[in-house]
């Protein structure tokens, strides 16, 4: 049995999302469970179980006598959750502990529990095999990764790589002829020039001769 599989299952089958909770019920669970057990038993149990597991429950103590109710309530205080919930907490990871033991293991256990005990440890249907892995998901290539692990160093836009423009729209740097309007070398001429009321082309006299006025 393997450990990172074991928790990837109570995870996936206990709709849990996350292994760092399925291994906090499992180990609350096969705490619980050890004091149903008496010393001998317990070692065979852990002797199937890997090393993290296993040490759970050797660490006893192993009365050999707790009732159905009490593992519950046992696995309830361990949590600091609801008997409800402890229950199903239960159920969950003594199933999925019942079909990954052999079957000497599994059948010696049930031989010395009481039958309600035994119960829990009996192969449950199959369920399908997790999608994904759920213990860790897989790494970024390196460069391409969001964290400053696996993230590429500098900025997507580095400073060096940047091509700003160096003046603004309406800036005289972005004309060819600056001031072209207004230079003597280059100018279309002043406005009266332009607008073509210059004395060499206006008329003689006013617009509105005094001679016309009040007609």
């Amino acid at each position: 049995m393997d450990e990172s599989s074991f928790l990837d299952e109570v995870a996936w089958r206990g709709g849990l999302g996350e292994t760092s909770l399925a291994r906090t019920l499992s180990e609350a669970v096969l705490r619980a469970f050890a004091e149903t057990l008496v010393p001998d038993e317990a070692r065979a149990l852990a002797h199937a179980l890997p090393e993290p597991l296993a040490a759970v429950l050797l660490d006893g103590p192993h009365l050999g006598n707790l009732s159905e109710d009490a593992l519950y309530r046992r696995v309830a205080d361990r949590e600091g959750t609801l008997l409800g919930f402890a229950i199903e907490h239960t159920r969950l990871v003594l199933g999925i502990l019942g079909e990954k033991l052999p079957e000497t293991t599994r059948l010696r256990l049930r031989r010395h529990l009481t039958p309600e005990l035994g119960e829990l440890l009996a192969p449950r249907e199959p369920l399908p095999p997790p999608p994904v892995r759920l213990r860790r998901p897989p790494e970024p290539e390196l460069g391409k990764g969001n964290t400053l692990a696996t993230g590429r160093p500098g900025s997507q836009k580095p400073l060096s790589e940047a091509r700003p423009e160096r003046a603004h729209a309406e800036s005289v740097v972005r004309t060819e002829n600056p001031h072209g309007e207004t230079k003597l070398s280059s100018s279309r001429g002043l406005t009266q020039v332009r607008e073509h009321e210059t004395l060499a082309e206006g008329e003689p006299g006013p617009r509105r001769p005094v001679s016309e006025k009040g007609r």
